[in-house]
């Protein structure tokens, strides 16, 4: 997906719109598809562009740090597929055993789904967006565009992913576990994450800037502090910010041990099936 900004404002940031503007701009079919057509879906998510205008600010979350709701250095401009717009969307969604890292994405996630229904015919498909680091993980996000399929109707599935914008895992995953076991595993899925959500030197740069850009940045990592119980804050100039995500990826880490095992599968076996970099989009539809 192509941003007007960093990899931090596409990854971390691509997640609210106010005033959005949706435009599809190829591949889109006369008529909206569905109808028992789950493959045809499937493949206009992934041929369907989109460009989605869009000003980042927070919503209905409290941290110490005031940002403030409507500034120029806010707007950005995203461009992608639907598939890539629903996968960033729901990483937008993430949540650490059921607390939202950020409730901020909402305005994102309505021009999605808006964008997608303005293509596929919702009263007769449903669309799932899951992305999970691990399979069992208790963290992850999930967005749904459509109700559930009528009873007794037949219903037809596809299956598409695309990228989460986070670094893809598996390889490190697996050493990781070889060597190392759960704790290893636990701390590679950790780190990526961390890594992916919060880039140490965009990070670093944006969080001294006296901007609302600088704001929304240091609100937003409060907010993961507070959510993932890591204490005290981090200082975010300097070398703080390597200091604040190894605290990040660690309490991430616990809960990640803790996930696998539950799981009762073995380290090796997780790592084989990481999926930091890929969300997962189920299509069905019905006549």
């Amino acid at each position: 997906m192509a941003v007007t900004s960093t990899v931090l404002d596409g990854v971390l940031c691509l997640l609210l719109i106010s005033a959005a503007v949706v435009t599809v701009t190829t591949a889109t079919p006369n008529e909206p598809v569905g109808e028992g057509r789950a493959p045809a879906v499937a493949t206009t998510l992934t041929t369907t562009t989109a460009s989605v205008n869009y000003t980042l600010t927070p919503r209905g979350e409290t941290t110490p740090v005031t940002v403030p709701t409507e500034a120029t250095d806010l707007e950005r401009t995203a461009h992608g597929t639907l598939a890539e717009l629903l996968a960033r969307a729901t990483v937008g969604r993430a949540a650490a055993g059921g607390d939202r890292l950020s409730y901020a994405s909402a305005g994102f996630e309505r021009a999605v789904i808006g964008a997608v229904r303005g293509v596929v015919r919702a009263n007769h498909t449903q669309i799932v967006a899951t992305w999970r680091p691990h399979p069992g993980s208790s963290v992850g996000g999930r967005l749904v565009v459509g109700d559930q399929p009528p009873p007794a109707r037949p219903v037809h599935a596809a299956t598409v992913d695309a990228s989460s914008g986070l670094p893809p895992t598996r390889t490190v995953a697996r050493r990781a576990a070889r060597e190392r076991g759960v704790p290893g595993l636990a701390a590679a899925i950790a780190r990526r994450v961390v890594r992916g959500l919060f880039p140490p030197t965009y990070t670093r740069a944006a969080a001294s800037e006296p901007s609302a850009s600088g704001a929304l940045v240091r609100h937003r990592y409060r907010r993961a502090e507070s959510v993932l119980g890591v204490t005290p804050p981090a200082p975010l100039v300097s070398g703080g910010v390597d200091t604040g995500n190894d605290r990040l990826a660690a309490a991430l880490a616990t809960r990640v041990a803790d996930d696998v095992r539950d799981s009762d599968a073995a380290a090796t076996t997780v790592a084989e099936r990481v999926r930091v970099g890929r969300v997962r989009i189920v299509v069905r539809t019905w006549p």
